[in-house]
């Protein structure tokens, strides 16, 4: 698949998920993504008065948290390629009465944005998904003014995931599917330290630091947590509702069936995850 169809179809699939992510946004952040958000926003050591981007927001989790360091005189533009995530940040702001965060739609690899605007960039779960997230990199620090911070979250390698990899196994199995090739976007894409080290430092940012966060996902069962894949992950909802009835039951069957090792006394499930957690400044 080239770029362009590759872009055009996350774009579809990750608008189709919006509605999910605007629901889940209403609810305490919770698992490891609060973790990276909670890193993140340590790292990133913002300040009143900053002008602060957001990349691939989502429903503006870490934005709206930004926000709120950043005030009384500083701003967040929370941006995100897909449109409907884009509405569901717009009506966050308008239900939430939050005055310094303005969504827009923006393509991180083609940001329509002047140099030396922002004196921190944000992306959580993003740059591992685009087609050119050396290009992506690049563009975020041109928009930095110097001086400026760039702080960024992926997931880590793939086997210390398996919240996510026991699904994909188990759909690779069913389908007799190659694994993706490296590099490939997806998940795992950057999940490798010294591979992100040098996308960063290949965009000419300096003090590039890059650190292994451990966490956990928790869900309530574990049909808890196949339901709440499909809801916030456009691609895997995608292809399961691309296969036939047969395949996609087996598929749930064989994740259940591996997941179980996962299940605590009383039902919960607990994934152990791991994330990458990266900032750089540009010079």
């Amino acid at each position: 698949m080239s770029a362009d169809s590759h872009r055009e179809a996350s774009r579809e699939q990750w608008g189709s998920a919006a509605e999910a992510w605007a629901r889940a946004a209403e609810e305490e952040e919770t698992g490891a993504s609060a973790s990276a958000t909670e890193w993140m926003l340590k790292a990133a050591e913002l300040q009143p008065g900053e002008q602060v981007l957001e990349l691939a927001c989502g429903a503006a989790r870490v934005g709206f948290h930004a926000a709120e360091a950043v005030r009384p005189d500083g701003t967040v533009l929370c941006s995100d390629f897909a449109e409907e995530m884009v509405r569901a940040v717009e009506g966050r702001v308008a239900r939430t009465g939050v005055d310094n965060v303005e969504p827009r739609i923006l393509d991180a690899e083609h940001l329509d944005l002047a140099d030396d605007s922002f004196d921190a960039v944000l992306c959580r779960f993003g740059y591992m998904l685009m087609p050119n997230p050396a290009q992506a990199i690049a563009e975020s620090r041109r928009v930095l003014r110097p001086g400026g911070r760039l702080v960024l979250a992926v997931w880590g390698a793939a086997e210390r995931n398996p919240w996510l990899t026991t699904v994909a196994e188990a759909t690779m199995e069913r389908l007799g599917a190659p694994p993706p090739e490296p590099g490939t976007p997806g998940p795992f894409a950057l999940g490798d330290v010294e591979r992100l080290r040098e996308l960063l430092e290949g965009a000419g940012l300096e003090e590039v630091g890059v650190e292994a966060i451990e966490a956990e996902q928790t869900y309530e069962s574990l049909e808890g947590w196949w339901e709440r894949l499909r809801e916030v992950s456009g691609p895997l909802a995608a292809l399961l509702d691309a296969l036939p009835a047969e395949d996609a039951a087996a598929i749930r069957s064989a994740s259940l069936a591996a997941a179980e090792r996962y299940v605590k006394p009383g039902g919960e499930v607990v994934f152990p995850a791991t994330i990458l957690g990266a900032r750089a400044r540009r010079g």
